[in-house]
């Protein structure tokens, strides 16, 4: 079952993609949807109307961009996906960091092939030689320059 999103859902969605340095202009024009688990999705207006129409009792809806935990919205990967070409705060891998994310492991500096505004602590996408968004992480110093938070390869470890 999903309803629209109140202001302060839209509120933290907006600072958490302005946390990543995108705009939140990207969400400008599209309506927000949460289910009853906090499970945040993104609709085009027309897709909103079916849904209305249907009651609202279907089991998914738009793309998942991430989770409301308690008053705090935390990105998902489909979301990362949305905002990477305009995000400020990412890591671009070589090939060889790509598929070692893609498994779960961390990048070293060494991988690097481009970074945006990163400095220790931030949050940042984990972008594929491609520019395509495969991790969400964390920066921080040493060796081991972005720890892997959640990847694409998790979907299928997990089984799900």
């Amino acid at each position: 079952m999903y309803r629209k999103a109140e202001a302060a859902v839209r509120k933290a969605v907006a600072e958490a993609v302005r946390g990543y340095g995108a705009p939140p202009e990207l969400l400008t024009g599209r309506k927000l949807l949460v289910d009853r688990h906090g499970r945040v999705s993104i609709c085009t207006p027309r897709a909103c109307e079916v849904l209305e129409r249907l009651g609202g009792t279907c089991h998914c809806a738009g793309l998942e961009i991430g989770r409301m935990r308690g008053r705090r919205f935390t990105l998902g990967l489909e979301g990362a996906w949305l905002i990477a070409g305009r995000a400020e705060k990412y890591v671009r891998v070589n090939e060889k960091a790509e598929q070692l994310v893609l498994y779960g492991r961390d990048v070293f500096r060494s991988s690097v092939v481009e970074m945006g505004r990163v400095k220790e602590g931030d949050g940042c996408i984990v972008l594929s030689p491609k520019g395509e968004a495969i991790a969400l992480g964390r920066v921080c110093s040493g060796d081991v320059f972005v720890v892997n938070l959640l990847d694409r390869g998790a979907y299928l470890r997990k089984g799900e």
